[in-house]
């Protein structure tokens, strides 16, 4: 078995990984670009994680080595908001797409209603990482989908549903997946990868004005992976404010 997770970041790519990796006994790689592995020296179990545009050329790498790819979806919103988390805590958020588009330099230490984060999520960079899990998405060959929401609400489920697509024999997932929780992954980051898991939370944080001009620049991300901006009518930027500042611990 060789699976390839190919994906936007902070879509729960490496939570998505950690168990896999460990339901089936693969050998587990997380890069950056196709080129930072030797792919004719992976083992015949293993699974890679990176965030890749779909080029026939990796298209192309990833078949003539035996790989089934997966890339799960997450609510743009949300994943923006992930990444506002996140990029204080992780330099190596530039090395995404190698750089394509620019890096998080702009939104470190940021509020989800600062101009900076506007900027950042109607820009070019923001456009690059959020069409990763579109691209690949409506792929038909040697390919399976997941949605982070599902992982979230129904994991025994959805890893149960994902196993049947593999067509792979599994173990006890309830155990596997107690293993896994966010809240246990969660104290073994130095760099808080793992946060909330909290589906829907950019609707505490992003006022609706904001929400809707954000969602329209990538509307073709939102229809590709049907997912809707339905902000909170009645949010305004003092309140998303105050729930950003206590999320931060």
């Amino acid at each position: 078995m060789r699976l390839a997770i190919v994906s936007t970041p902070r879509s729960g790519n490496t939570w998505l990984r950690y168990i896999l990796s460990n339901l089936y006994g693969l050998k587990a790689y997380a890069i950056h670009r196709p080129n930072d592995l030797d792919w004719g020296q992976l083992p015949e179990r293993c699974v890679v994680q990176i965030h890749w545009h779909k080029s026939m050329e990796f298209v192309n790498l990833l078949e003539s080595h035996g790989f089934y790819v997966l890339t799960i979806a997450r609510h743009p919103l949300d994943v923006l908001i992930s990444i506002l988390h996140f990029a204080p805590h992780e330099p190596q958020t530039a090395c995404w797409l190698d750089g394509k588009g620019g890096t998080e330099s702009s939104i470190v230490d940021r509020s989800p209603t600062s101009s900076e984060f506007y900027l950042y999520a109607t820009g070019p960079r923001a456009k690059a990482l959020l069409s990763v899990t579109p691209e690949w998405w409506n792929t038909t060959a040697n390919f399976e989908k997941v949605r982070y929401e599902d992982l979230v609400f129904q994991p025994s489920e959805t890893i149960r549903t994902l196993s049947q697509s593999l067509g792979a024999a599994i173990g006890d997932v309830t155990e596997i997946l107690k293993l896994f929780t966010l809240d246990k992954l969660r104290t073994t980051a130095s760099n808080r990868h793992f946060w909330k898991g909290c589906p829907g939370l950019w609707r505490s944080l992003l006022p609706p004005g904001a929400a809707r001009a954000i969602a329209a620049v990538h509307s073709e991300v939102f229809a590709t992976l049907d997912y809707k901006c339905d902000p909170d009518m009645n949010l305004v930027n003092f309140a998303a404010e105050v729930a950003w500042l206590k999320l931060q611990d």
